[in-house]
């Protein structure tokens, strides 16, 4: 699996272009390494960036979270973090290695936002994902840049608030959960109480250059779905954005 792995990589000229053909041809390498792949090519999708909301989103990217809900706000947790409003059982990983599991994380705010710099290897602050915060916006940015590096598009994204009566013309799912839920809306079938309670963001994504978008929906916006399972946990898939998009061909950002 390691030499397939190495002999992947030498194939292509980037890592940008090894990622690419792993998601569009489905090629199946354990989720470890290609979540690492995907930090390493975030590193140079952010190269620069010190905007530390922005940062912390990106690590939904490669890294679940567990979510908890105070209130009015959603709040995203690594999913190796122990938090007195996150109960699950401690990381197998970290009992393996012998070290201590963390008894708290402390919100990313204004207020907290220099020590992420000094914590960010720890995966140890909490991101509010409401729809009027900061992480959902943050979240918009890395989508944006993200498909800016490999697939050369320039897009807008923003929360949506409302879902209702919203034109459903393409949709990407950013979870395996959230892609069964936009199935079941374009298809027209009742999503019980509980399903939809799975759903905790919305996004719309424009295009700014029509010719980058197949003829079938130009001008028309895309919906991004956001969806937890049924354990309160978040696994964003990056390479939905990557092929189920309704871009023409494109290559890798070398």
């Amino acid at each position: 699996m390691m030499i397939a792995w190495r002999d992947q990589l030498l194939e292509h000229d980037s890592l940008e272009a090894a990622y690419l053909a792993i998601v569009r041809s489905n090629v199946h390498f354990p989720q470890i390494l290609v979540g690492q792949l995907v930090q390493v090519i975030l590193r140079n999708v952010l190269d620069g960036c010190d905007d530390v909301f922005v940062l912390r989103a990106a690590e939904m990217f490669f890294r679940p979270q567990k979510l908890a809900f105070q209130e009015t706000s959603v709040v995203a947790v690594d999913e190796e973090m122990e938090a007195p409003y996150v109960q699950h059982p401690p990381s197998p990983l970290l009992s393996l290695l012998g070290l201590q599991t963390a008894t708290g994380v402390d919100f990313l705010n204004e207020a907290t936002s220099q020590n992420y710099w000094e914590r960010s290897d720890r995966f140890d602050m909490a991101l509010d994902l409401s729809p009027d915060g900061r992480g959902l916006i943050a979240l918009c940015d890395v989508i944006s840049r993200w498909l800016a590096h490999l697939l050369a598009i320039d897009v807008t994204v923003e929360p949506v608030a409302e879902a209702q009566n919203l034109p459903w013309n393409w949709y990407v799912g950013l979870s395996s959960e959230a892609t069964q839920i936009g199935d079941s809306i374009w298809r027209g079938d009742d999503v019980a109480d509980a399903v939809r309670a799975q759903l905790i963001g919305l996004l719309q994504l424009s295009f700014r250059d029509p010719a980058d978008v197949i003829e079938k929906v130009r001008g028309e916006p895309v919906h991004l779905l956001l969806a937890m399972t049924t354990d309160e946990l978040l696994r964003i898939k990056p390479q939905n954005l990557l092929t189920g998009l309704p871009v023409r061909d494109m290559e890798a950002v070398s």
